[in-house]
């Protein structure tokens, strides 16, 4: 395993400094914070020698604070949206906080992503762990949660995410990672000229609100088709609001880490292949990034600059008995890995 090194450092954020911390390796350098567990940067080396970021990021972290779109956070308790902000659990109505419409989404509005994480660099010194401590009735869900986020380098050029759970008492749980990707490093550039595949043979369509349907819906003959690599772009006009669509996936059960998507950008060469032991992956090209949301070097974002590849559980799983479970029950331990592999 390569030798990583670990900095940290400390970022303002309204009055505070808050802990940060950078990862390298001879192949990437990733920067974190512990406002969110977010990722803020991640570099890659070129042929040359000179480093890229190929992942979005804000000027500042009061920046994150000011928006709403949860870039490079790990959002929780439940990622995605839960139809209606309310599930049913042992016979009673749980009611959470509306965040979108009638509809919860990434947690409610005080989400993971607006905490500030304690952190701490692994006794191997080649890892940083984020940890929260979420109480009951947070946000509306039952039972105090104890959750940790370790990022490390377990290859070279691949980053490991682990996060881990525990509850007091049954509860859902469903969390990610939100990184916005765009491997041309250029974010004036859209993302959408990208070839991306999916190991999912069926996607989850969804209403007005986002919000899944009843059933699955075969790949085949669609714009949903990832199956084999294929530039965003190409198909995008078949759906008049991009995507932003829940893919059951494929291959190994949950539980397994397994490669479940592929992203690479034709003109760089650059490439990313995505591993996660969750069964869905949520795509979704950015459509809500404005001019007024600038990067550190003060370039201004715009629709379509980002693709976020989240792997997850399904949308809305604890009011849908047909997708699968969100329930942590104690003395149990939610676990979630992900990897990304850069070359």
């Amino acid at each position: 395993m390569p030798k990583t090194l670990i900095r940290p450092f400390t970022l303002p954020l309204g009055g505070q400094n808050i802990p940060a911390f950078e990862l390298s390796d001879d192949r990437i350098r990733a920067r974190f914070s512990a406002f969110g567990a977010r990722m803020l940067a991640l570099y890659v080396r070129n042929p040359d020698g000179s480093e890229t970021n190929i992942a979005v990021g804000l000027a500042t972290l009061d920046n994150y604070m000011a928006q709403d779109s949860y870039i490079g956070a790990i959002c929780g308790r439940y990622a995605n949206r839960i139809k209606n902000a309310c599930y049913r659990q042992d016979d009673k109505t749980v009611t959470l906080l509306a965040n979108e419409g009638p509809n919860q989404l990434h947690g409610g509005p005080d989400g993971f992503d607006r905490r500030i994480w304690q952190s701490s660099i692994g006794p191997d010194g080649e890892s940083v762990t984020f940890s929260l401590l979420s109480p009951d009735g947070d946000q509306g869900y039952p039972g105090e949660l104890n959750t940790d986020v370790s990022y490390r380098i377990t290859a070279l050029g691949t980053l490991h995410c682990e996060i881990t759970a525990r509850c007091a008492k049954p509860t859902i749980i469903n969390m990610t990672s939100h990184v916005y990707w765009n491997l041309t490093g250029d974010f004036t550039r859209s993302a959408a000229g990208h070839d991306l595949q999916i190991a999912a043979d069926h996607y989850l369509p969804v209403d007005g609100e986002l919000i899944p349907r009843p059933g699955h819906a075969d790949v085949a003959d669609t714009i949903f088709d990832f199956r084999k690599p294929r530039r965003v772009d190409e198909i995008i006009d078949g759906t008049p609001t991009g995507y932003d669509h829940n893919f059951c996936l494929t291959l190994a059960p949950r539980g397994t880490l397994r490669k479940i998507a592929i992203l690479r950008d034709p003109q760089s060469g650059r490439r990313m292949e995505l591993s996660s032991s969750e069964p869905g992956l949520q795509f979704y090209l950015s459509q809500h990034f404005t001019d007024a949301m600038k990067t550190p070097d003060g370039t201004e974002l715009h629709k379509s600059g980002g693709i976020a590849l989240e792997p997850q559980t399904f949308p809305d799983s604890p009011n849908r008995p047909d997708f699968p479970s969100a329930i942590l029950q104690p003395g149990e331990t939610y676990r979630h890995v992900i990897e990304w592999e850069f070359s």
